[in-house]
């Protein structure tokens, strides 16, 4: 695959994540847990109202167990100001 490189554990291709840390195949449900994890990592460095800043941080708080307990991706949140 020319558009394939690994990303320590992870393998990426064409932007996507397709294996965990584990090295297993993300399922169609993974992906979009996934998915959700990083669009509300980039909200989270809009420039929100105050209300939704909080509750977009705490939801991010959420799914960063969800995704480190399934072994998606793995992060301090401290490293993105959460």
């Amino acid at each position: 695959m020319a558009d394939a490189r690994d990303i320590g554990e992870m393998q990426v291709i064409g932007g996507a994540v397709s294996v965990d840390l584990l090295g297993n195949e993300l399922t169609a449900s993974e992906q979009r847990l996934l998915a959700v994890y990083q669009e509300l990592k980039a909200l989270c460095e809009q420039d929100l109202d105050p209300i939704a800043h909080a509750n977009v941080r705490a939801a991010l708080a959420l799914m960063h167990q969800v995704v480190n307990g399934l072994a998606l991706e793995y992060e301090h949140l401290i490293d993105l100001g959460v």
